[in-house]
């Protein structure tokens, strides 16, 4: 079997919440709350949180240089 098609599936799947609380070391209700305030970003399907891998790798990383993240740095200050 090819070790990089399971590499590429899992870059095409969304995340669930504990993913994300794995992989950002934070708690699941933390992530529930900051994907609800708007600092994280989230898809929502019905009534669950999903969210893309590169977005969460992309906000983990930090502010841009376009400024994309500036709910991020605010939220971060206050």
């Amino acid at each position: 079997m090819n070790p990089f098609g399971v590499e590429r599936r899992a870059e095409r799947t969304l995340w669930d919440v504990r993913d994300v609380a794995g992989y950002l070391k934070a708690s699941v209700s933390w992530v529930y709350k900051a994907a609800e305030r708007g600092e994280l970003p989230c898809i929502r399907v019905g009534g669950l949180l999903r969210f893309d891998p590169r977005a969460v790798r992309a906000w983990a990383a930090g502010p841009s240089e376009s400024g994309s993240n500036m709910e991020r740095r605010s939220a971060r200050r206050g």
